[in-house]
């Protein structure tokens, strides 16, 4: 085993799948998507909708109990749609009902804020419609500089709200807009935090003027799920004004309280007779691949095709099918050095396996053991990719029931042979903000055997305990079998959190045992006992210089199944101090254990020997604020490291140069000292970003490290020609090092036309 750089098929490039011109024939994945059809069917009958029916037309919805005292407004329908320009001229606006009362959250709680802001909100049969009139007596100090599709907007002013269409007070929606034009959107899973990767369909346009910047936003009713025996849905609104570091919330503008808590926002009531048409949208691609392998010096083309469907049964239950499914635009993962005994986790980027993800999230499990990480399917032994011929997905609700449901089969493999792939999950709201709930996978795509992994959890969440405080707890249960182990075996834990501004902490306990497998999941250490907990005080001093001062420690220890330690850590947060501006330095210290049974290779030649190993090790960082056109962020991380010492160097640079360019480059390096060896790991990235509209950009990528000693580069053109349609450029190249020259050894242009036609 050598140093180990992480990146997606052990290459830097896309996730690029090669399909075949076929449709699944298996009789498995047929009578599968028969199956999931066949419920979909069921489900829609037993809500009587054979047809999505307008609000008003059905019986009434159980209320929702809303134990907390929050703003409500009567929204107004129109008749004349306005147009979304980013101009309040439409007599619609006027019309309008009218949402104000901002407060601040930042920097001082239920304060005044230093601008008005107004919401307008109206509505016809199709459409959603959000007006933000954001007041700034400076408009020349307002701060855009971005307009990237789906970016972070924290160096800029911006305004955000969520809406939560099924009034269970759980979850929803997230839209938000900056000066520029910038549009991001996300969904809110059970009030504790956003899954930014989804992308819905809806138009946004802003614009400065004299009295301040506007955004207009129009959302489909056809882009999301709801209720339709609802007239009420949960609505908050909130402003940051950058210069100011100023953030502003229509409900609950509290510090201990998140904006993504749908349980604390606001209610808009009178949304009557809307319709989703026939609930389809219907997107197929083609896409062509230009491929030159220069050292064998032979070229290749592809042309491929394929189809994705999205139904509504109903306008709470979607049914999605991929056929030929390719992942051409995906951006690269970083790279990442790797200087432990266990894999690194790596998050999902593929849009098809993001929609709706937050559905099958089980117990609260961050990385071990996910007994379901999408990751793991069309990445065979080895991270090799492999091809999806089709997939099936049915995701939404049923009354007080979250449903899940995914298949895929894929394509014949020589050594792995036909795989179809299962995964089912459902949770019952419980309680004002919890839920109960049980998933079920099936299939191995890494080896030919079978697994199957079932299990159940309780998520427990109450935002009004003590007060304006928030409590958070899970317990959760797994059982796994496989094919080539005797009996099943388990896992299992809970956790308890306190996530508060002034003090927050959290403990947990999970078991795992020896064998325990999923394998359509992530688990990186089988046969432990994890203990973990942390604490952390804030103070808000009253200075015009400090925001807040915090302090704290984590402490994290693993041990197997007999209770003798394998892994120690205690992380000692003396000082993170925030400016009123967005500046922030830290510093902690770090007293680790690592108990090796085996030897274990770090770097080529370099093996750490078995032992009882303790260490110390420090850390200083220091970054200013995004609000800046150029912004920095350096840490220091020293100390011992096994029979030596590490120094761990980081810097990143950003510069905003207008709305139109971004630079960005990072650079890492690991110097290690060992008694067995010496090694130095350096990752350098590097971003140019061109945005000639917010619907048209050129972004690229670059990575080089020094252990495969070769540059990864990602270019990408994307056109949003219409919401839901768009044209891809997609250039990925592998260059290689050889002494202190560059050679290109791969290439691949790939050109994806999609488009999304809805009925």
């Amino acid at each position: 085993m050598g140093l180990l750089v992480c990146y997606p098929s052990e290459l830097s490039r896309p996730l690029l799948i090669e399909m075949e011109n076929r449709l699944p024939a298996p009789t498995t994945t047929m009578i599968l998507l028969a199956g999931v059809t066949a419920l979909g069917t069921a489900c829609a009958a037993a809500a009587q909708t054979a047809e999505p029916p307008p609000v008003g037309d059905s019986a009434p919805a159980a209320e929702t109990v809303v134990s907390r005292d929050v703003p409500m407004q009567q929204i107004v329908r129109t008749d004349v749609p306005p147009t979304i320009d980013g101009v309040l001229d439409d007599e619609a606006w006027a019309a309008a009902t009218v949402i104000n009362g901002f407060r601040q959250v930042e920097p001082t709680e239920g304060g005044e804020p230093s601008e008005a802001t107004e919401v307008r909100l109206t509505y016809d049969e199709d459409y959603l419609y959000v007006a933000f009139r954001c007041h700034d007596r400076a408009p020349e100090e307002i701060i855009a500089t971005q307009m990237r599709r789906d970016g972070s907007m924290g160096s800029d002013d911006h305004i955000s709200f969520v809406i939560d269409t099924f009034f269970d007070r759980r979850n929803g929606y997230y839209f938000e807009m900056n000066p520029a034009g910038a549009r991001r959107d996300a969904l809110v899973e059970n009030n504790s935090g956003f899954r930014d990767d989804w992308d819905g369909i809806w138009k946004g346009k802003a614009s400065i003027d004299e009295q301040g910047w506007v955004a207009e936003i129009a959302v489909p009713f056809k882009t999301l799920s709801f209720d339709p025996n609802t007239t009420r849905w949960s609505f908050n609104a909130s402003r940051f004004i950058r210069r100011r570091n100023e953030s502003l919330r229509w409900a609950t503008p509290s510090q201990n309280t998140e904006f993504e808590s749908i349980a604390d926002a606001g209610i808009i009531e009178g949304i009557t007779d809307i319709k989703q048409g026939l609930g389809l949208d219907i997107k197929p691609y083609s896409l062509l691949r230009l491929k030159r392998d220069h050292d064998a010096d032979a070229d290749g083309v592809d042309f491929d095709a394929g189809l994705d469907v999205f139904y509504k049964f109903t306008p709470s239950l979607t049914l999605a099918l991929t056929f030929n499914t390719d992942f051409a635009e995906t951006e690269v993962d970083e790279r990442r050095v790797n200087l432990t005994r266990f894999p690194l986790f790596f998050p999902e980027k593929r849009d098809f396996f993001l929609q709706d993800a937050g559905i099958f999230a089980f117990g609260g499990i961050r990385s071990n053991p996910l007994p379901f990480h999408s990751r793991r399917i069309g990445l065979g032994p080895g991270g090799v990719p492999l091809d999806i011929l089709a997939g099936a997905k049915l995701t939404g609700r049923v009354g007080g029931v979250n449903l899940g449901l995914l298949d895929v089969q894929m394509k014949h493999d020589n050594d792995l042979g036909d795989k179809n792939l299962f995964v089912g999950r459902a949770s019952v709201n419980v309680l004002e903000e919890s839920t109960v709930g049980a998933i079920f996978t099936h299939g191995d795509p890494r080896t030919t055997g079978d697994n199957s992994v079932g299990g159940f959890d309780f998520n427990y969440r109450n935002s009004t305990f003590n007060g304006d405080r928030t409590i958070e707890g899970h317990l959760w249960g797994l059982a796994s079998d496989s094919s080539d182990i005797d009996g099943l075996q388990s896992s299992w834990g809970f956790k308890l959190d306190y996530p508060n501004d002034r003090v927050n902490w959290g403990i947990g306990f999970s078991q795992i045992d020896d064998n325990f497998n999923a394998a359509l999941g992530f688990v990186p250490r089988p046969g432990i006992r994890e203990y973990f907990g942390d604490w952390r005080y804030r103070w808000r001093p009253d200075s015009d210089l400090i925001r807040t001062i915090d302090s704290g420690a984590r402490i994290y220890r693993i041990t197997d199944l007999a209770d003798d330690i394998e892994s120690e850590t205690y992380d000692f947060e003396l000082l993170e101090i925030e400016t009123q501006a967005g500046d922030e330095f830290g510093i902690e210290l770090t007293r680790n254990r690592e108990v090796i049974t085996d030897d274990f290779e770090i770097s080529d030649g370099i093996i750490i020997p078995a032992a009882d190993y303790t260490f110390d090790r420090y850390s200083i960082g220091f970054s200013t604020s995004h609000g800046r056109p150029v912004s920095a962020g350096v840490r220091y991380t020293g100390g011992e490291f096994y029979t030596g010492t590490r120094d761990d160097y980081s810097l990143d640079l950003q510069w905003r140069v207008s709305p139109n360019l971004f630079l960005g480059g990072e650079f890492e390096i690991n110097d290690v000292d060992l008694d067995e060896g010496s090694f130095i790991s350096r990752i350098v990235r590097s971003r140019v970003n061109v945005y000639f509209t917010p619907d048209l950009s050129w972004m690229t990528y670059l990575q080089y490290d020094n252990d495969s000693d070769s540059v990864g580069v990602n270019s990408r053109i994307r056109w949003i020609v219409e919401p839901g349609s768009e044209i891809y450029f997609v250039l990925n190249q592998s260059i290689d090092r050889d002494d202190n020259s560059f050679r290109v050894t791969q290439t691949d242009l790939t050109t994806k036309v999609g488009w999304t036609f809805r009925f």
